[in-house]
């Protein structure tokens, strides 16, 4: 081979290797957030995860029910909405389950 065709092949190669990597980040780009709800949904479905989020709103129930003034009850409150805003209620006990909609509905 000539010098000139081993410069071209050469040239070919390092753009056909830039296009590949600029493919490549299309498809992470594209696959990535799913790829990482994914992985989500399987984190919150953990036995771990519910058994965590059950002990927080324990803890919370207890300084709720503990707290003297409203604005800290009111306090606690948006904290505990905040945090259980998209927590499905049914993975709780009865009686969590209602102190979470009673909270989340404003009524205590």
């Amino acid at each position: 081979m000539s010098g000139k065709k081993i410069v071209m092949l050469i040239v070919i190669v390092i753009i056909g290797l830039i296009v590949l990597e600029f493919a490549g980040l299309g498809w992470t780009k594209f696959f990535a957030p799913k790829w990482e709800g994914v992985k989500r949904e399987v984190f919150e479905a953990t036995k771990s995860y519910n058994e965590g989020k059950e002990q927080d709103l324990l803890r919370y129930r207890l300084e709720y029910l503990r707290a003297d003034s409203p604005e800290d009850k009111e306090a606690l409150a948006s904290t505990i909405r905040h945090m259980f805003t998209d927590y499905d209620v049914n993975k709780l006990s009865p009686e969590l389950r209602s102190f979470l909609l009673e909270i989340k509905s404003g009524g205590f």
